[in-house]
């Protein structure tokens, strides 16, 4: 597989996914276990990892965006400490999911920025999140392969839960990754 770069949803494969809650503080940030040392093995590959995450929290006045900065400089921090890792770029939706922006995930607008931004083609990237508006906004994209990650909002996963259904399905980054790095071209 030909691979420019990886596109991640934050909440549920970086950090833990909180059902019915948002992460507002850098100082209740938890990195989860293997995740640094995964983004690391990206780096090392020369592969871009580009963060895509709707944070309506934002929108809904729970938080701001100094505290949604907050939490990136946290989490790259951690990154940094736990692996000598790094996000190359995070690009956030802020709106409520009832304005429909194309910005938020389902629609494809980060993406379509991000590829823009990094120069990328599309079919040659894939995108993995743990909720069925990471497989459409792939979809919706046309990224080359979208990845479910059962490590947050969707802990397992049977044929027709998702419209349209992801391309691959992996228990947690670490192993998108060793699967993803044993099979780039």
């Amino acid at each position: 597989m030909i691979l420019e770069a990886v596109f991640l949803d934050r909440d549920g494969v970086l950090n833990p996914h909180i059902p019915g809650d948002y992460l507002y503080s850098a100082d209740k940030l938890v990195v989860l276990p293997g995740v640094a040392h995964a983004v690391r093995r990206l780096n090392e590959a020369a592969l871009p990892v580009i963060v895509i995450s709707n944070q309506q929290g934002v929108g809904k006045g729970l938080m701001t965006m100094d505290d949604l900065l907050a939490i990136e400089r946290r989490m790259g921090e951690a990154l940094a400490h736990e692996a000598n890792a790094h996000l190359d770029r995070c690009y956030y939706s802020t709106e409520l999911a009832r304005h429909n922006s194309p910005r938020r995930k389902p629609g494809p607008g980060m993406l379509l920025e991000a590829a823009q931004d990094f120069g990328l083609t599309l079919a040659h990237t894939v995108f993995a999140g743990d909720a069925p508006t990471d497989i459409q906004a792939g979809h919706a994209a046309g990224v080359g392969k979208t990845i479910l990650l059962l490590s947050g909002g969707t802990a397992a996963f049977a044929q027709g839960d998702f419209l349209p259904a992801p391309d691959l399905i992996f228990p947690d980054l670490p192993h998108m990754v060793d699967f993803l790095l044993e099979t780039r071209a």
